[in-house]
């Protein structure tokens, strides 16, 4: 049986295979690539759209590599076409930028000779990592499990590895800190950035995806349709905002009424997860006495002092867009328990116990 290879049709500016005895639609043509070439053997599909075929045809049951086959590349790449589907997208992201990183490793071994050891060696390859290294191993064991799942790989050899216990984000910013936090940053495209996650306490990735259709002056928020739990609430995240950030989302949404509102300052490009790490790195590069701030202890910050103010757990709970308070509470209820004490004790030290 002859290979079906992509074809492109001009009246739609698209391109297509015949798969199974339809045509099914690979793309658009991508609009940064030259016109559509056609060779003797056929024509030449730009690198997108032979993407899009050669996960057409992975994906297809009947071109499943068997086990013996099957190796690490292949694995991770069907895992994160099932995982682009069922999964939110900054998911997929952090499943894609391990899952490159192990494939790049591995891509050519037997996903089946995997071992505990090859993960223990490539989270010892990737020392910055630090606390991501539980991200990398369930990004793998994630992969490995949906295979053994499918019926693609089984027994599953990564079963017994363990990703280890989330470490707690305990570090919390001062209000002199965040001064010399803001002060650092020169360049007004980052100092917005950064504002919006002192004042929202949006996850990184909800910032750097907002867009100006996602804006609601009127109401005062954020609606956000791709997010962490939008798989599992079929809901937008509601981001409720401050009033300057509702000035702050006027202004960014005249400038940029495409595409992300919060762009780097020298090309416009948006802040992709590399740019943010790279521009927290500088910021402890300058400010060598917070050496150890990340960008999510700006969240943890957020929350801590929302409880400390007085705000219930259940509405920390939605501004931090959590589907339940479980995770406030598991995080942050010994410090919501004893806000009421401390407050009642905050009273008595200034009114002699009336």
């Amino acid at each position: 049986m002859r290979q079906p290879k992509p074809w492109y049709r001009a009246a739609l500016d698209a391109w297509y295979v015949e798969h199974h005895g339809k045509q099914v639609r690979l793309g658009d043509h991508p609009a940064d690539f030259p016109p559509p070439k056609k060779s003797k053997s056929g024509w030449l599909p730009p690198p997108p759209i032979l993407d899009a075929f050669y996960k057409l045809m992975a994906t297809d049951p009947a071109n499943l590599p068997k086990t013996d086959k099957l190796v690490v590349r292949m694995l991770c790449e069907l895992f994160l076409e099932h995982s682009h589907t069922h999964h939110a997208g900054v998911t997929y992201d952090n499943y894609k930028h391990f899952l490159q990183s192990f494939t790049d490793a591995y891509g050519t071994l037997l996903a089946a000779d995997i071992k505990p050891f090859h993960v223990s060696r490539w989270l010892d390859d990737n020392p910055s990592w630090k606390g991501g290294r539980r991200h990398a191993i369930i990004a793998v064991k994630s992969a490995y499990s949906w295979a053994d799942l499918q019926g693609v790989l089984s027994p599953n050899p990564l079963r017994k590895v363990k990703a280890g216990r989330a470490n707690r984000r305990t570090r919390i910013l001062t209000p002199e800190e965040v001064a010399e936090i803001v002060g650092a940053i020169r360049d007004t495209a980052f100092k917005r950035f950064v504002q919006a996650l002192l004042e929202t306490g949006c996850r990184p990735s909800e910032v750097a995806r907002v867009r100006a259709e996602h804006v609601d002056l009127a109401a005062g928020v954020w609606r956000l349709p791709e997010h962490k739990t939008a798989k599992k609430t079929h809901k937008p995240r509601v981001v409720y905002l401050t009033p300057a950030m509702v000035e702050l989302s006027r202004t960014l949404a005249a400038e940029q009424p495409n595409g992300p509102l919060f762009r780097g300052p020298r090309k416009k490009t948006p802040f992709t997860r590399q740019a943010i790490r790279c521009r927290f790195l500088r910021l402890r590069a300058k400010l060598p006495h917070l050496k150890h701030f990340v960008c999510y202890n700006v969240r943890h910050t957020y929350a801590t002092n929302a409880l400390v103010n007085g705000v219930g757990v259940a509405q920390v709970a939605e501004l931090l867009g959590h589907t339940s308070t479980e995770m406030v509470s598991s995080t942050y209820g010994h410090l919501a328990e004893q806000v009421q004490h401390m407050r009642d004790a905050a009273r008595k030290a200034i009114s002699g116990g009336a």
